[in-house]
């Protein structure tokens, strides 16, 4: 009998993260299991949506490598479905074209990385390292995109529940600066830079903001801000694309 020890960052068996893969076709599922499996445990590879969900539930794995493409899936609006089956679980979302439109919505749907099908073992390997570590994973080319998609997105009157936020109601005049260094794609060391705070302070202020906001990264932050309208007191755009 297997014995799954929990931990913070997600269950891991026999010492390793475990990672459950899934996809239609067959090649790809072998071929992502092979690479990961020497530094990772493939606890399942799954092919219908209906099993992904039934390991989901039951296993709760460290990471789950998503083909957008699964049958019965739906596309990438079902990525925050699949993960409220699990919460611990990061979601890799693997697409047959990077599209940019699609990785901002994967992103706002819960994932923690997207890129391509035929994403390159070793690249694979490191991807999910990264979302393990608590980073988001994309290509390169598409942060700048994303971040130019962030700040033309259309203000909208926030639904009730948004305004009725105690915490947002409170957000300290600091707080909002912070925020809106991020949208913009600030590092901590910029926005420590021109706001002439600490590295420190700032780690602290995002610690907050992500505990109180319920999210885990600065990408959902950033997206939580701009889908809702809320934009804080203008300051210039910094010209950074890290998260």
């Amino acid at each position: 009998m297997r014995k799954f020890l929990l931990r913070p960052d997600g269950l891991v068996l026999n010492g390793k993260v475990t990672v459950l893969v899934a996809s239609a076709a067959t090649d790809r599922r072998q071929r992502w299991g092979q690479r990961l499996q020497e530094a990772f445990t493939i606890i399942s590879e799954v092919a219908q949506r209906a099993a992904l969900e039934q390991t989901m539930r039951d296993l709760a794995p460290g990471v789950l490598l998503l083909d957008l493409g699964l049958p019965g899936l739906g596309g990438v609006r079902s990525i925050s479905r699949i993960q409220g089956l699990s919460t611990r679980t990061k979601i890799i979302a693997l697409a047959q074209r990077v599209d940019d439109r699609e990785g901002l919505v994967a992103f706002e749907e819960g994932a923690k990385g997207y890129d391509q099908r035929n994403i390159e073992p070793g690249q694979l390997r490191k991807a999910v390292e990264k979302v393990m570590a608590g980073e988001i994973w994309i290509q390169r080319r598409l942060v700048t995109t994303l971040l130019a998609a962030l700040r033309s997105m259309k203000q909208s009157p926030r639904p009730p529940s948004f305004l009725d936020s105690p915490r947002l109601c409170r957000m300290t005049p600091r707080e909002q600066q912070v925020a809106e260094l991020i949208t913009e794609g600030a590092s901590n060391k910029e926005i420590a830079q021109q706001l002439n705070i600490t590295e420190r302070t700032v780690k602290a202020y995002l610690t907050e903001l992500f505990r109180d906001l319920q999210v885990s990264d600065r990408l959902q932050l950033a997206v939580l801000l701009n889908r809702e309208g809320l934009r804080p007191a203008a300051l210039s755009a910094t010209g950074s694309s890290r998260f």
